[in-house]
């Protein structure tokens, strides 16, 4: 499925149901009042989307980006005005060059390459959710038998285990986890982490059972919230009244 008909689906992806959990109102003005369209992509989601495609997409990356000469010079601003007119985005040759080797590292990586051997990429998938009635939808990066595998891009020595933990727990992988699994009905679950920073380390990981069932705990209240919004006609956001607030326990003195 193009990527443009998914995101225009209805159903509830893994990022709605995070935003849910966050604060109803963010998923509400992201989501009915299209207010996710109106955030920039940082410079580190760019380069995610450009290595999704060169190392998942390969023939689409080669249709969409191209080397460019320098566009602080006349000839460079030419070029990539001709680039742009075909529907392309033009980059740097040194961020080229620095694709050809992570792609290549990629490559030679034997867990990765042989992850990566068979399957199909940006798979497309909905269900009902039966405990609610809602709509849920979610793209894999690559679907391979029953084996799900997911890409992420990482700073540096954000790819070590300890370091990839915590970004499992704060950007709530495992509900991501929990879902795809759900709408695939698969059975396994693989991370690759890739570090958009010289060496550009690569590794795999694989949650346990006790954070597979936290992101499915997650995911069922994220679920539970927003029919509870829908069917109420409300979506609170943070606070409607005044709070007390303390520090984090790390603030104070001891």
């Amino acid at each position: 499925m193009d990527a443009l008909d998914y995101f225009s689906h209805p159903g509830y992806s893994q990022s709605d149901l995070k935003a849910a959990l966050d604060c109803p109102l963010t998923l509400y003005e992201f989501k009915h009042k299209g207010g996710r369209g109106k955030i920039p992509p940082t410079p580190a989601m760019l380069e995610g989307t450009m290595l999704h495609s060169l190392i998942l997409e390969p023939e689409e990356y080669i249709k969409t980006y191209a080397p460019c000469a320098p566009r602080n010079t006349k000839a460079g601003k030419e070029q990539a005005k001709e680039l742009e007119a075909l529907g392309m985005i033009p980059i740097t040759q040194a961020q080229a060059d620095k694709n050809t080797d992570i792609l290549l590292r990629v490559r030679q990586h034997p867990t990765v390459s042989k992850l990566l051997s068979q399957g199909q990429a940006e798979v497309s998938l909905f269900d009902i959710d039966q405990a609610t009635g809602l709509q849920v939808k979610g793209r894999l990066d690559w679907l391979n038998g029953d084996t799900i595998i997911d890409l992420k891009t990482v700073g540096f020595g954000k790819a070590e285990p300890t370091e990839f933990a915590k970004q499992v727990a704060n950007f709530k992988y495992h509900l991501q986890a929990a879902h795809y699994l759900e709408l695939a009905k698969a059975n396994q679950f693989i991370f690759i982490a890739i570090s958009r920073e010289f060496p550009y380390q690569i590794a795999t990981y694989e949650l346990d059972d006790f954070a597979i069932h936290e992101g499915q705990r997650l995911r069922r209240n994220a679920l539970n919230l927003i029919a509870s919004c829908e069917e109420s006609g409300e979506w609170p956001g943070y606070t409607s009244d005044v709070q007390s607030l303390s520090l984090p326990n790390w603030a104070y003195s001891t």
